[in-house]
C-alpha cells in the first residue's frame, strides 16, 4: 500500500513514514492548520486581550493594587478567561492574565499585582 501525499494527495515515494509531497505541500497544510487555530480562538484570545487591558489600565504604574470585585465587573472583566492558575507559598490561588495576575483577597475585594 502507497501512501499519499496529506495536502495533494500524489504517491509518496521513499521513507515509509513520509506525509508529504515537498516542502510546498507540507507547508500550505501546515499554514492551513494554523489559520484554523487562529480562527478557533480568535474569540477567546479577544477576551484575554480585553481583561489585561482593563487590568492595565487600572493598574497604570502600579505594581500592586487592591479593587473593588464591582469595579471590574462595570468595566466588563471576563472572570473565567486567563492564562493560568498559580498556588503561592501560602496557598493563595493567582489567575494570571498574561503579566498580571488577580486574587480573591476577600468576596468583594480583588488584588491585582503585575510582575516586574
Amino acid at each position: 500500500m502507497k501512501n499519499e501525499c496529506q495536502q495533494c494527495g500524489k504517491p509518496l515515494h521513499g521513507r515509509t513514514d513520509k506525509k508529504f509531497c515537498g516542502s510546498n505541500c507540507k507547508n500550505t497544510f501546515n499554514f492551513a492548520k494554523r489559520r484554523d487555530t487562529r480562527n478557533e480562538v480568535k474569540e477567546i484570545d479577544g477576551y484575554l486581550h480585553r481583561n489585561r487591558e482593563i487590568l492595565a489600565t487600572l493598574m497604570g504604574e502600579s505594581k500592586k493594587e487592591m479593587f473593588d470585585r464591582a469595579v471590574l465587573s462595570r468595566a466588563k472583566f471576563k472572570w473565567e478567561f486567563m492564562t493560568g492558575i498559580y498556588k503561592n507559598k501560602q496557598g493563595k490561588w493567582y489567575h494570571l492574565v498574561y503579566d498580571y495576575a488577580w486574587m480573591e483577597f476577600t468576596d468583594q475585594q480583588i488584588l491585582v499585582v503585575r510582575k516586574s
